[in-house]
């Protein structure tokens, strides 16, 4: 099997079957024998892409896949379950890389050229595909246009906007959305460490269950209390935003921007009259009371545009601690401009 050992095992492992994938297995389950050689997972994070293209490829290397699904019991599935199958290669990020190679991407050349040892196909799990760098795409793009016979790759994103167009176009899109609130809630109910307010929990992760339970796991109820001390110290001009951000890295840039983002919207949402204000984060409920007509809606745009272009540019060259000094400055300048 190709791939470095402690990568692969994120693509081996038997992960939970998710509630909010039953439509997209019922999809697949009726052109199970007719997939295409490439398929793209995109959606945001937290709603279990890259689970699920474990569970797809499992069931691609079964001997009696059924609706989709891998048996468990075979010789193939057992091979896939202790993570020796030789028809598997996964590909993602090597210890602290920030980016996928090209001599990652090369290496699969290697593989998909010999035919398959066990089963009917190869199959290759690219996550994140979003996290190839120029020369790495461009090799994987001669994959695409010319797939060797019995391979099946699948791409994990929740960027796809950083991916090439040319890689986009040459795949089939697997969309993943946000469960409804009942199916989020409900399973969040079940998990440990969510505490007594799921539609909070899961309001606070912008939809996303798995995300919602990472929070809660970390505690991030309590750290949000820090950080909207944090937003309001600023606005008061008692914190300075380059002492503010070197705190704030250490919980978790792409974390910290997600909460803001959710925040902001919320504010926003209150701005324009919430139907149900008790299903949003009460935090984001006083704050706007105690700052009463102080954020125009269309500030509060303009900042969330900044906090979604700052999001993008997380895993590029461009320093984590920049990308949130320049969005605690764009807040301080939006409470000065909003007090004046």
């Amino acid at each position: 099997m190709a791939g470095d050992d402690a990568t692969m095992s994120r693509f081996s492992a038997a992960p939970e079957r998710y509630p909010w994938h039953e439509a997209l297995w019922s999809a697949l389950s009726r052109q199970f024998d007719q997939l295409p050689h490439a398929l793209l997972l995109q959606g945001r994070p937290g709603l279990g892409k890259h689970d699920f293209a474990v569970q797809l490829a499992q069931a691609l290397l079964c001997e009696r896949p059924r609706n989709a699904m891998a048996c468990g019991a075979c010789h193939g599935c057992h091979l896939f379950q202790v993570g020796t199958h030789p028809d598997l290669s996964g590909i993602g990020l090597l210890d602290d890389a920030r980016n996928i190679v090209v001599d990652q991407i090369r290496a699969l050349g290697d593989f998909l050229s010999l035919r398959p040892h066990t089963a009917r196909r190869k199959v290759v799990i690219i996550s994140p595909a979003e996290a190839m760098n120029l020369n790495a795409a461009n090799s994987l793009l001669k994959l695409l246009e010319e797939p060797p016979l019995g391979s099946m790759l699948l791409l994990v994103t929740s960027h796809p906007a950083r991916l090439p167009a040319t890689i986009r176009s040459r795949c089939v899109r697997l969309l993943f959305r946000h469960p409804t609130p009942v199916v989020g809630w409900t399973w969040l109910e079940a998990r440990p460490q969510t505490g007594d307010n799921p539609a909070q929990l899961l309001n606070f992760a912008g939809g996303s269950p798995l995300l919602a339970e990472s929070l809660a796991r970390e505690e991030f109820p309590q750290v949000r209390a820090q950080l909207l001390q944090d937003l309001a110290a600023l606005a008061q001009s008692r914190e300075h935003p380059v002492t503010c951000a070197a705190r704030w890295k250490d919980m978790g840039t792409a974390r910290i921007l997600g909460w803001l983002y959710g925040f902001a919207n919320d504010l926003i949402k209150l701005g324009l009259g919430a139907p149900d204000p008790a299903l949003m984060n009460k935090e984001a409920v006083t704050f706007d009371k105690d700052q009463r007509n102080k954020y125009k809606i269309s500030e509060l745009y303009d900042f969330i545009d900044a906090i979604v272009e700052n999001y993008r540019q997380l895993n590029s060259p461009l320093d984590e601690l920049l990308i949130l000094e320049d969005i605690l400055i764009r807040w301080v300048r939006l409470s000065r401009l909003q007090s004046n």
